[in-house]
């Protein structure tokens, strides 16, 4: 698993600069005194409120170019460029009524929202990666909002009762085929891309746009950053690795590069593992990210990555009563680059390409598994403003896939199958008043593999339901193909299927959102099959069924610089399922009836310090028990966490550095996500079981960075 603390700190080091002072005023376009304005540097949390007056004046760190935003509820957010060399005073910023804030319905069911640019945010970037517990992961941070289940032994995203697959990542619009690291049997994996490469991101639980297919349950989505605001360079030293970065700005470009090379093994002698490592996991890795300005609205990006990680480790396969050496290899590239560009006042282009191959080398004792995934995607969308209160986007695009897999157990065997997909769709948003705004959509999608075309409405609508009240709700069908390793033995099944029908009420004032949302899912045309890895005709079919319903609670209360910011979520499930090879209906391993997540945030100014903690409870999770005849009714015992971060920053040789120490599982809960049993009973006829638990109860890491 990627020890990512480091990504903390490339953030944290926006902060770590010179300190610098601004003042100024802040009024409404009447000239009165505009009070409670939050003014701070962008990407930082160097920032201060402004008083009855209208005044302002706080410190700030950062150099040379920089974005000062002053945000406050009813008003359009302003970004003011200033060029940080000395002292600046007597600013003056003047505000614009929103009237699309509050006055105007906005649709959100089934959406999250993560970004630098929207009032209406949920989560902002910073909020992303300094969330304690989520590692500086987007997939754990997302993993604290209602809707998401805890899932200890896998570290990814399953959402209202789906799978991890159900769930899809994209960039700019176009997808990530594996956007998680690899991962060994029962351990977690964790995305591969930080939240600094992104200035917002959407994370869809369900009702998502007609412009996203494939993906059964839910979406994420993530939109990287402009221009790179000054030139700069940073090291950061762990106590797992080092990692550097470099970004250079021109006037209309700018390049980032960033490097890490990460090696577990002293944390693995101080840290008690459950696990016995034959070789410490290893990691290197590397991101290049160029933008390049292509005319006053036009945006050209190119983004790629390339990692490779390895490890080796003695697995208790206890259902064969064996002490199995299991080694693993992978190697992943990703390339992306998107064009966007206003063709007039009223339409704008939008095109990109992205090539993503990963190579997987599993050794389980003498065998081997060697698997490549190959996805290439062009794709282009229209957008069009002409009338007035209606939007139109409309788009296509092309998807190829490759998958093959070489089985050596003895014996040679080759599985694999390639897919050509194409894809339209049109979607049209109408604000037909202030109070309530309409959006209809339909996606078509034609796959060559198995010969079929699909095409599916998206459905939504908000109403206002007072000043700072809205109800919201969607409603629509999703395909997806079957999972690879479905789809290997098996190229004739069908895409599964669900629809989503969601209810949301949202109220926002001043600092404080609450949100409440029912939804219900219906499964159809899932995969089952009598016996798993079997290659028989007829073995695998698309006669599974299940639905999931619940109630998702969200309430946040973000306070102004230098006090408490929290939120809380909770969400029920009911969820279940007759697939796989399920005898009949019931609910998946992976799915808990009671999530609940508590995060809470305060950045200390005068002491430059952070603190940060998250308390996570799930209830228990069903499991399979051959010793009790009903099937999947067991269930583990109550998970729970509680994870802490402190971060000070200071001086060390003259330049300022940042110290970070973060404790996972701080009291050390002994959390169980589930049991393996004996494939053969014992003398009395009872299958012995073994709990499957995290590597470690705890986890501490400590590190320093510092600017070059």
């Amino acid at each position: 698993m990627k020890p990512a603390f480091l990504i903390l700190f490339q953030f944290l080091f926006l902060f770590a600069q010179a300190q610098i002072k601004i003042s100024g005023t802040v009024t409404t376009k009447s000239g009165e005194p505009a009070t409670g304005v939050n003014i701070f540097i962008q990407g930082t949390y160097d920032g201060s409120t402004t008083d009855s007056l209208g005044i302002f004046s706080f410190t700030t760190e950062p150099a040379g170019e920089q974005t000062l935003i002053a945000s406050c509820v009813g008003f359009e957010t302003q970004a003011v460029p200033l060029k940080l060399s000395s002292n600046i005073s007597n600013l003056k910023i003047v505000l614009v009524e929103e009237i699309n804030e509050l006055n105007e319905v906005t649709i959100n069911a089934g959406t999250f929202e993560a970004s630098d640019k929207k009032k209406s945010v949920i989560l902002k970037p910073m909020d992303i990666a300094l969330t304690a517990g989520a590692n500086g992961d987007i997939f754990g941070a997302f993993g604290t909002l209602p809707g998401s289940h805890k899932v200890g032994e896998e570290g990814r995203l399953f959402v209202r009762g789906g799978e991890s697959y159900e769930t899809k990542t994209f960039m700019d619009g176009m997808l990530i085929n594996t956007p998680y690291f690899s991962k060994m049997p029962d351990l977690p994996s964790r995305g591969r891309f930080s939240p600094i490469l992104f200035n917002g991101s959407v994370f869809s639980t369900g009702g998502y746009s007609a412009e996203f297919g494939q993906a059964l349950s839910s979406i994420v989505s993530l939109n990287t950053t402009a221009l790179e605001p000054e030139s700069k360079s940073s090291i950061s030293l762990l106590s797992v690795g080092l990692q550097g970065s470099h970004a250079k700005r021109w006037d209309n470009a700018s390049l980032a590069l960033n490097g890490e090379f990460l090696h577990t093994g002293i944390s693995n002698r101080i840290i008690k593992q459950n696990i016995e490592w034959v070789k410490d996991p290893v990691i290197a890795s590397s991101t290049l990210m160029f933008r390049q300005k292509t005319s006053e609205t036009g945006m050209l990006k190119t983004f790629g990555s390339f990692s490779y990680d390895a490890s080796s480790l003695l697995h208790n396969n206890f259902q064969q009563s064996t002490l199995q050496e299991i080694n693993m290899d992978n190697k992943n590239v990703y390339i992306n680059t998107t064009w966007n560009e206003m063709l007039n006042e009223n339409w704008l282009f939008q095109t990109g390409v992205a090539i993503n191959t990963d190579w997987e080398k599993i050794r389980p004792d003498a065998d081997e598994l060697f698997t490549t995934r190959k996805s290439e995607q062009a794709k282009f969308t229209l957008t069009n403003t002409s009338l007035k209160n209606l939007t139109t986007k409309t788009g296509a695009e092309y998807m190829f896939y490759d998958y093959n897999q070489d089985i050596k157990t003895g014996e040679v065997f080759q599985l694999g199958f390639s897919n050509n997909q194409y894809a339209a769709f049109i979607e049209s948003e109408l604000k037909a008043t202030r109070h309530l705004a309409l959006k209809a959509g339909v996606r078509a999608e034609h796959h060559s593999l198995i010969n079929k075309t699909n095409a599916v409405p998206r459905l939504s609508a908000a109403v206002k339901t007072g000043k700072y009240s809205q109800l919201s709700a969607a409603y629509g069908a999703f395909f997806q193909n079957p999972a690879d390793d479905y789809l290997k033995f098996s190229s004739e099944l069908s895409p599964e299927k669900s629809t989503h029908s969601i209810l949301t009420w949202q109220f926002r004032k001043d600092t404080r959102t609450l949100r409440i949302e029912a939804y219900y899912k219906d499964y159809s045309e899932l995969v089952k099959f009598k016996e798993e890895f079997s290659m028989e005709r007829g073995n695998y079919s698309n006669t599974g069924s299940g639905y999931a319903r619940g109630i998702d609670v969200f309430w946040r209360n973000q306070k102004e610089f230098g006090k408490s910011d929290y939120w809380i979520s909770y969400s029920w499930a009911d969820a279940k399922r007759n697939y796989r090879d399920f005898p009949e209906q019931a609910t998946p391993h992976y799915v808990s009836e009671h999530n609940f997540s508590v995060v809470y945030k305060r950045f200390i100014l005068p002491l430059n310090s952070f603190v940060s903690g998250t308390y996570s409870f799930a209830s228990g999770r069903p499991y399979f028990n051959p010793n009790n005849p009903e099937f999947m009714a067991d269930r583990t015992k109550t998970y729970n966490d509680l994870s802490i971060g402190l971060t000070r920053i200071f001086y060390l040789f003259n330049t300022q550095a940042v110290a970070h120490l973060v404790v996972n599982n701080l009291p050390g809960f002994n959390n169980v996500f589930g049991y393996t049993y004996s494939a053969t009973p014992d003398d009395r006829g009872i299958f012995q079981a073994q709990p499957i638990t995290p590597a470690q109860k705890r986890m501490a890491v400590f590190l320093i960075s510092f600017q070059l």
